[in-house]
């Protein structure tokens, strides 16, 4: 029985005396990108427009056929949207397009009719496996060390949600609603920082320098934006994205920060609403103080988060070193210390300095029912009404 086709890939050709080259393989075909191996990035957009350019994705819907629609087609139109995203930074973006890419390799000929169950068990197995491997008799994860269970997850969500935008309009006078099969959820991030470990993270990265080896040089500041962030995680409980995105004036594809009334616009302007809020809110007078001051000092000229000059979009590449250097690194999962747990901080400490439960959901954008189920247990007065009950027990 022939091998049925894996769908259009890119792959690297190697030739005698020749620089490597992308192409793309589609069954017996092999269609020259013009990209040499150092060009990634332009060779994924190449095989995109191929994808789009081979097979019309409207068709199955003017058919009246969801069910026929390659997965890859869908994955295919769900990069092209990934790219155009004014709001993600550029590693994001190939995060995105590189799950997009390996999805549509694994899944290559199969339409959204071959998503059953069982299907996607085998891939979130197959996912789960194949991102470990033997390193010198180790067994080691190559993607995110024992994260390899979450991939699977996101992955599955992330493809549902591609097939939902994708037929987001009627098919047949019915609206089609794709629903994942997902392996069991990965186990919630509680981790917040006391106040001394905020002050050692804090100081690490004021005071991280780069090595030089000039006699009489202390080597230059590497981390300061990221003390900087630091701050303004902890103050407001706003997100990554809406931190690094934050202008100093308005901007499009941007929120921005009002230094003169104070004001910090988490959501641009130009983008839609989403199920992750993003609440207009004062900026509390402290780290207003500091904002303007950076702003006068010209350390944040056109955006809150600047290193040399220019607009960070994330703090991910020094962040792990800062941790590392404030004593905080961890091999337990639960226990490291992310960005996000600086909006797991910020939340608790309003909690528990006995800020009401809804002004912190509306200030943090996060909803009351994620405030219950995750931070009830440092919210003050929670258990007071049962202790007082269980002291009359037995009288």
């Amino acid at each position: 029985m022939p091998r049925r086709s894996k769908g259009p890939r890119l792959e690297l050709q190697v030739g005698a005396g020749r620089t490597p080259k992308w192409i793309i393989r589609d069954g017996a075909k092999n269609i020259s990108t013009r990209c040499d191996e150092r060009d990634r990035e332009q060779a994924e957009a190449k095989l995109a427009e191929y994808i789009i350019a081979k097979h019309d994705p409207a068709k199955a819907i003017r058919s009246g056929s969801p069910n026929e629609v390659k997965i890859a087609d869908i994955l295919a139109v769900e990069m092209n949207r990934i790219a155009a995203k004014p709001h993600l930074d550029d590693h994001r973006k190939k995060e995105l397009i590189a799950v997009c890419q390996n999805m549509g390799n694994w899944f290559g000929h199969r339409v959204v009719g071959d998503l059953n169950g069982e299907l996607q068990e085998r891939y979130a197995a197959e996912r789960t496996r194949h991102v470990i491997k033997m390193v010198d008799g180790v067994r080691t994860n190559v993607d995110t060390g024992e994260h390899a269970p979450v991939a699977a997850y996101r992955d599955l969500k992330f493809l549902a949600a591609a097939i939902n935008r994708y037929f987001k309009h009627k098919v047949g006078g019915v609206v089609t609603q794709f629903s994942p099969v997902l392996p069991e959820a990965p186990e919630s991030r509680i981790r917040w920082l006391t106040r001394s470990e905020a002050a050692k993270l804090l100081w690490a990265a004021w005071r991280a320098r780069k090595e030089t080896k000039l006699p009489g040089s202390k080597g230059r500041h590497t981390s300061r934006h990221i003390a900087r962030y630091i701050l303004v995680a902890l103050y407001t409980g706003s997100r990554n994205g809406d931190i690094c995105g934050a202008a100093t004036i308005p901007t499009i594809g941007r929120g921005y920060v009002d230094l003169e009334r104070g004001t910090f616009r988490r959501k641009p302007d130009d983008k839609k609403e989403t199920s992750k809020r993003q609440p207009t809110v004062p900026i509390p007078p402290r780290l207003l103080a500091h904002m303007r001051r950076w702003h006068r000092l010209g350390i944040s000229q056109r955006a809150v988060i600047e290193f040399n000059g220019k607009p960070v979009r994330s703090v991910r590449e020094g962040w792990s070193t800062v941790v590392e250097l404030a004593g905080l690194a961890t091999e337990n999962k639960q226990e490291k210390v992310i960005r996000h747990t600086m909006r797991h901080t910020a939340i608790t400490w309003y909690l528990d300095q006995g800020v009401d439960i809804e002004k912190v959901s509306l200030y943090c954008g996060v909803s009351v029912a994620t405030i219950r189920k995750t931070y009830r247990h440092v919210m003050p007065g929670t258990f007071d009404a049962l202790l007082k009950a269980a002291h009359q027990i037995g009288r």
